[in-house]
């Protein structure tokens, strides 16, 4: 439903600047869009697909959040586990004797 939406709001802009009508149609076209835009029923359900929109975001954020190796919380080493190798001028290596 969105993409419909977004399609109808994209193809009445579309027509209402390329239109060679005149200024009768880009004003009667234009009291239309106002009136859909400010109808309540119109108002409501974009409220709803705003609200659905915030929940789908906040779910993808802890999903990814819970899947990252280094999460807030998750108390993991970012070096793995073991110790972290002492880093000695030569890239954490002792030369050869």
């Amino acid at each position: 439903m969105r993409y419909k939406l977004t399609f109808a709001v994209g193809f009445a802009t579309g027509y209402t600047l390329g239109a060679k009508a005149g200024r009768q149609r880009y004003e009667q076209i234009s009291r239309v869009l106002h009136g859909v835009a400010e109808n309540p029923t119109v108002q409501s359900a974009a409220g709803m697909l705003q609200a659905q929109a915030g929940k789908v975001v906040d779910n993808a954020r802890s999903t990814l959040i819970a899947k990252l190796p280094i999460g807030a919380g998750h108390g993991r080493d970012p070096y793995g586990p073991g110790p972290v190798p002492a880093m000695n001028g030569h890239g954490g290596t002792t030369p050869p004797h």
